[in-house]
């Protein structure tokens, strides 16, 4: 489990993934798609499966280029007997590693990187075309590891067809001595290799997770407990107010009728001040919020328009109301959107600057990046 929000982490090596293109730009007939697609390459029983995706973007028109992984239930149903306590969600390493490359800025656009994630007992290995990933293996352990990257290499050169390595990024944490890896790695390879340590855990609060290998039957549990405390409660609410209704009925019929009426035309007239200085306090607080938020949004507008570099087109911003603006555009490289998160995030307007797609397209033999940013603010 990491992280107070109880997440289960998977290795790699507990799952199947594919990289692959479908025809198509819409979630639900992308779902159903990936569903087919494990189906017909896994000759196990529907139920017995969980499959989950992530969209990589799109990489051709009409097409959706996805991270698609198939995990036994059985396996995960064990790792959460073992953990115990049922998680919020359980995640794929793969794609908090590939997260967490790309959040770092560590993978180049236009190179061809692999990467090596050692662990303790299990590593894995990916390879990115530019901010794309197009490879990964898992390996039950670190021993054998060089062995085992020739072998994904020429497996990727087999099946891929792609561009050979540029450089090489080494992932490990912590708690391994890495001085002998360090040392057999580059004298085993020629490309330019760059070590990083992590604590282990490659979770951020800042990351946009899609993939998510909870079995349904949990999460239907969950569901359900939370539907019945809700009932608990609403129950005794009710109770409670009948007792109350009971108890001032009892009350009422004690009085003398002439006193209860006296009372109640009273308590009437009060109550009609009441609610007319009520709904007089709530319209003027609601007038006064909309202007101070219009101010405040037109504000931030000022703002983002004068951090735009040269190089980028803006084409418009969407707010949805919860303190979170889009800012849709162009770049003609993909440098210049970072440049334009650090400069979002130094403005003092908003809190979190993060990239939720950025998508390469060619217009007029001109290549472009369109990327969304959601900006969310103090």
């Amino acid at each position: 489990m990491n992280r107070s929000e109880a997440v289960l982490v998977i290795p790699r090596n507990k799952t199947a993934l594919r990289f692959i293109e479908l025809p198509s730009v819409d979630f639900f007939e992308i779902k159903g798609m990936a569903e087919l697609q494990t189906i017909k390459e896994f000759p196990y029983p529907k139920e017995d499966l969980i499959v989950s995706f992530r969209n990589l973007g799109s990489y051709k028109k009409g097409f959706s280029y996805i991270l698609l992984v198939i995990a036994k239930k059985q396996h995960i149903e064990e790792m959460l007997s073992e953990k115990g306590a049922v998680p919020d969600s359980v995640r794929l390493e793969t794609e908090l590693l590939y997260l967490y490359l790309l959040t770092k800025g560590m993978i180049k656009q236009d190179k061809v990187s692999l990467v090596i994630n050692i662990d303790i007992d299990r590593s894995e290995i990916m390879i990115l075309d530019g901010l794309k990933p197009v490879f990964s293996r898992g390996l039950n352990s670190s021993e054998g590891w060089l062995d085992e990257i020739n072998r994904a290499l020429l497996s990727y050169k087999r099946d891929k067809g792609g561009k050979d390595a540029e450089e090489m990024i080494v992932m490990h944490g912590s708690n391994l001595n890495m001085e002998n890896m360090k040392s057999e790695i580059k004298k085993a390879f020629s490309i330019p290799v760059n070590f990083y340590e992590h604590n282990g855990d490659l979770i951020s609060p800042d990351m946009s997770l899609e993939i998510d290998l909870l079995p349904t039957e949990y999460i239907d549990k969950k569901l359900n407990m939370k539907n019945a405390k809700q009932a608990l409660v609403t129950f005794f609410l009710l109770l409670a107010a009948v007792g109350m209704l009971a108890g001032f009925f009892v009350f009422k019929t004690q009085e003398k009728n002439e006193e209860i009426l006296m009372l109640s035309e009273e308590t009437d007239k009060m109550q009609k001040d009441m609610n007319q200085l009520s709904s007089f306090l709530k319209k003027t607080e609601l007038l006064k919020y909309q202007k101070e938020e219009g101010g405040r949004i037109v504000d931030i507008l000022k703002e983002c328009y004068a951090l735009v570099p040269k190089d980028i087109f803006l084409e418009g911003f969407d707010y949805e109301g919860r303190s979170v603006l889009y800012c849709k555009g162009k770049a003609r490289e993909m440098p210049s959107v970072f440049n334009f998160i650090k400069a979002l995030e130094k403005s003092g307007y908003f809190k979190k600057v993060e990239v939720r797609y950025a998508t390469k397209k060619e217009i007029e033999n001109q290549k472009f990046t369109d990327f969304n940013i959601a900006c969310l603010a103090f």
